[in-house]
C-alpha cells in the first residue's frame, strides 16, 4: 500500500513540475518567430540576447525586419506631407517598447517617431 501511495505521490509531483515549467528561451523565441510580431520578437531577442547567442542570426534577421517596418511607417510621413502618420495603438505600443529596449534603434528613431506618429 505504501508503495502505491509513493508512486502516486511521485507521479503527482512530476505532473506538477512539468505543468509549471517555464519554456526555454530558445523555445519561446521559436514560438514568437512562428506567431509573434517582428517588434515583439525583436524586443524579446534584445532582452534575452545573452541567452540567445546561438540564435544570433535569427535575432538579427527579425531586428532588421522590425527596422525596415519602422522605416516604412516613417516614410509614409514623407508621402503625407505635414500630416502625421496614424498607427494602430497596439502596434504602436509594440514599436515603442522595441525602441525603448533596443538602445541603438531608440537613439536612431525615438524622437522622429514621437514627432511624426499618432497612435489610435
Amino acid at each position: 500500500m505504501f508503495r502505491i501511495f509513493a508512486n502516486l505521490l511521485s507521479f503527482l509531483v512530476l505532473v506538477f513540475f512539468l505543468s509549471h515549467c517555464k519554456k526555454s528561451v530558445t523555445r519561446q523565441l521559436d514560438d514568437l518567430l512562428e506567431s509573434g510580431s517582428s517588434f515583439t520578437t525583436a524586443t524579446f531577442c534584445e532582452k534575452n540576447k545573452t541567452l540567445l547567442t546561438d540564435r544570433k542570426e535569427d535575432c538579427e534577421r527579425i531586428t532588421r525586419s522590425a527596422r525596415e517596418e519602422i522605416d516604412s511607417i516613417l516614410n509614409r510621413r514623407l508621402d503625407l506631407g505635414i500630416a502625421p502618420v496614424i498607427v494602430e495603438k497596439k502596434k504602436g505600443k509594440e514599436i515603442e517598447e522595441f525602441l525603448q529596449v533596443h538602445t541603438r534603434m531608440g537613439i536612431r528613431y525615438w524622437e522622429i517617431w514621437k514627432a511624426n506618429v499618432i497612435l489610435e
